[in-house]
């Protein structure tokens, strides 16, 4: 008996769904875990747009011949360091981490301010301003032109009340990483980047009991929330001054490469570029970040996510050129060393298997050490895995 990954229409009912495989608002479910009791259920599925899900075949029926989770969960491994070889695809730091810290700090506290003023405009009906968010913007590039890592590091850092003013500055921040690393024009990179602050501005005309809903929403709900993609472009559409690439990334951010997203249905290339991007990095965003209803999950896991639903959800391609940017390990992760301390990566190499890291525990001994910054490209000791920081009583920011 195993945990499996089998497609939805081959599910039948007596099948005990293990997980969905999807991000939280991708599915109308109650729970993520339940036996198939009738078709209904599967047809429901289908209808939201679910490819590929896990069945747990120690609760219910099997499908011969499907890949394990184990066999899949090498593949991604054997994946994300394949990902690793062209080398890193955003130019070397100027300024340390530490250093960029504290700027970056400021930068996202002035952002966040600036959001939730834009959106609150919204939600009250005044005609929102987007000039007041390019100075901003052009902050953030500045911080990514130092030092890529430092901003993005503290973008994981959300509080539950305001979650959709830092959601929107941490998808700003990381198209501006994104663009950068494609090698955008300045221009073009701090309109995606103004973009990623206003993608979500449609959310202010869902009725709060459902935007801050502390679980799972019903069907309906679920069909309000969903609305929130084409609203967003519809308000943007009524804004002078506002581009074309900023009305796509509000519009095209849930979409999927196989047609499946909302809130057109639309597939491959008729989505964007820009739109595909935002899509990649507004799902490992949500998959990073905790929430009432679930905890977030640690970034390379996340990764390996991309690159799982990559072709169906996500552009492959796209899903690529991000990791390369973020890093396998990207900056805050802790990861495991070969010889059992624990580390805090705290800065990308050209090599994306061997950052710069900062050791701070002993797993042996389960002692903090004082922290001692390690270039692996120079040391005898490798990466073996990331961890969970939790599991170990460690918060990582408190490192950067």
């Amino acid at each position: 008996m195993a945990i499996k990954r089998v497609r939805v229409d081959q599910l039948k009912p007596g099948m005990y769904i293990h997980d969905l495989n999807c991000g939280w608002l991708q599915h109308g479910f109650l729970r993520p875990q339940f036996l198939i009791k009738h078709t209904g259920q599967i047809q429901k599925m289908l209808d939201q747009g679910l490819g590929e899900i896990y069945i747990d075949t120690a609760q219910g029926g099997d499908v011969a011949g499907a890949s394990t989770l184990a066999e899949i969960e090498q593949g991604l491994k054997q994946q994300l360091k394949a990902s690793a070889a062209p080398g890193a695809a955003l130019t070397p730091a100027l300024v340390s981490q530490r250093e960029e810290a504290t700027a970056a700090k400021r930068i996202l506290g002035d952002a966040a301010d600036v959001v939730d003023g834009l959106l609150h405009d919204v939600r009250l009906g005044k005609q929102m301003e987007p000039s007041k968010a390019r100075p901003l913007v052009k902050a953030m590039h500045a911080s990514v032109l130092r030092n890529p890592g430092a901003l993005l590091s503290l973008t994981r850092i959300k509080e539950a009340d305001t979650y959709t003013f830092q959601h929107s500055v941490s998808i700003c921040a990381l198209l501006v990483s994104f663009t950068h690393s494609l090698g955008m024009d300045p221009a073009t990179v701090e309109e995606a980047g103004l973009g990623g602050l206003l993608h979500d501005v449609g959310k202010m005309k869902i009725p709060n009991e459902i935007l801050n809903k502390p679980g799972k929403l019903t069907d309906e709900e679920f069909g309000i929330m969903k609305s929130h993609a084409s609203l967003s472009r519809d308000l943007l559409l009524g804004v002078s001054g506002i581009s074309e690439m900023v009305i796509q990334i509000a519009g095209e951010h849930h979409e999927k490469m196989d047609g499946g997203g909302y809130p057109r249905g639309i597939a491959g290339d008729a989505i964007s570029q820009i739109g595909r991007m935002t899509a990649v990095v507004d799902v490992y965003d949500a998959l990073t970040s905790n929430r009432v209803y679930h905890q977030g999950m640690e970034p390379t896991e996340v990764l390996k996510k991309l690159l799982e639903w990559s072709g169906t959800h996500l552009d492959g391609n796209l899903v690529q050129q991000f990791i390369r940017a973020l890093g396998i390990y990207p900056v805050g992760s802790l990861v495991r060393l070969s010889g059992g301390r624990l580390a805090v990566v705290v800065e990308q190499s050209e090599d994306l298997l061997r950052p710069v890291v900062r050791v701070v525990f002993d797993s042996a001994r389960k002692i903090r050490l004082q922290p001692r910054d390690l270039h692996l490209a120079h040391a005898s000791e490798e990466i073996v895995d990331f961890e969970e920081p939790a599991n170990w009583g460690l918060n990582t920011v408190d490192y950067l």
